[in-house]
């Protein structure tokens, strides 16, 4: 599937925007991203205008950045306001400026008509960067298309089976579900109850029966939210008696960088041990070994799919997240004036 352009794509992790110039391909488009000497980020056409180099890597001078082949040097609206050799510079010498903001420590990129970019629409998910959380991330780049990713964050079916040695619970097969859309959002409530440690819980002492409840929330163009409750077995999450109450909400930003290729920006916010840097290292490891799970997984499906696209395939009660996000897409595609091709 296509991906909708006059929308916000998370393009980077605040922290990964340092002294050096960062190049990645976004929606089929080269993007370098950098900081200016105070600290705001700029993004433009990663192609120099002379050569087409990648300006990505070139360097940063104050608030300009400097092409590391012929020495052109772009300001922050994409125009070349130096050359080697002449004191005018020919029409076209410039290359595109993207809209760009930084929110809660996520980079935010406008890959449409900068006229329709609005930076006070750009996400705020808050809970990265609260000092009443702990959080850890990571960037996965998946050899999959970026709606692949999205069905499978809106279909936990797939959890005791694909993830039975690292997050999955044996007896999470028939949980409670119910969706609700609205016109530009999608949100599922998931209640499975009497589950049984996974691997990953044992390893942070968890050894008892649980209840889990998982709010799926799908926002276009790509951003899935799950927001996890976790109490004692039978208790309600909240009951003071329970062994257990833990809410952790993890933070999924697809981006496409080609039509068969995404990059998949992925954090979780924990509420309880935040000052427990043993926590996170478990978290980080046993997360990151359960989402390259799902990363190698797609791209077999993506593989699979590139051999015969028109190949029938049926839908079950778990692909309801996933069909109702694409039709939200597909109204934003039509929207452009794009004419989507078959589920992909």
């Amino acid at each position: 599937m296509q991906a909708p352009r006059n929308q916000w794509y998370c393009a980077a992790f605040g922290r990964e925007l340092k002294e050096a110039p960062l190049g990645r391909v976004l929606l089929n488009e080269p993007v370098v991203m950098y900081r200016t000497a105070d600290g705001t980020p700029v993004a433009l056409e990663d192609r120099c205008c002379h050569r087409r180099a990648p300006l990505s890597r070139g360097k940063v001078e104050g608030s300009n950045l400097r092409c590391g082949y012929h020495g052109l040097l772009y300001a922050p609206t994409g125009a070349a306001i130096w050359a080697p050799g002449q004191d005018r510079l020919p029409p076209g010498a410039r290359v595109r400026s993207y809209p760009i903001v930084e929110k809660h420590g996520w980079i935010w990129i406008w890959m449409g008509d900068p006229a329709r970019a609005d930076p006070k629409t750009a996400p705020a998910y808050d809970k990265y960067d609260d000092p009443d959380w702990a959080a850890y991330d990571e960037l996965i780049p998946v050899k999959a298309n970026y709606m692949l990713m999205v069905d499978n964050l809106l279909d936990l079916s797939h959890l005791p089976f694909l993830h039975a040695s690292t997050i999955g619970s044996p007896e999470d097969t028939n949980p409670e579900l119910n969706w609700e859309r609205g016109p530009n959002w999608l949100k599922g409530v998931r209640i499975a109850r009497g589950l049984s440690p996974s691997a990953r819980n044992l390893l942070e002492g968890l050894d008892f029966r649980f209840d889990r409840t998982q709010i799926m929330l799908f926002e276009p163009p790509a951003h899935v939210t799950i927001d996890i409750l976790t109490n004692e077995y039978g208790k309600a999450y909240g009951d003071p008696t329970s062994r257990l109450n833990r809410r952790i909400v993890i933070y999924d930003f697809i981006t496409p960088e080609t039509d068969r290729t995404c990059h998949y920006f992925w954090a979780i916010a924990r509420d309880y041990a935040i000052d427990d840097p043993k926590q996170t290292e478990l978290g980080l490891r046993a997360t990151s070994a359960a989402f390259h799970e799902d990363s190698q997984m797609l791209e077999a499906e993506q593989r699979i799919i590139d051999t015969d696209p028109s190949s029938p395939q049926i839908d079950l009660v778990g692909d309801t997240g996933g069909l109702q996000a694409r039709r939200i897409v597909e109204r934003l595609l039509a929207d452009e004036g794009v004419t989507t091709a078959a589920a992909q």
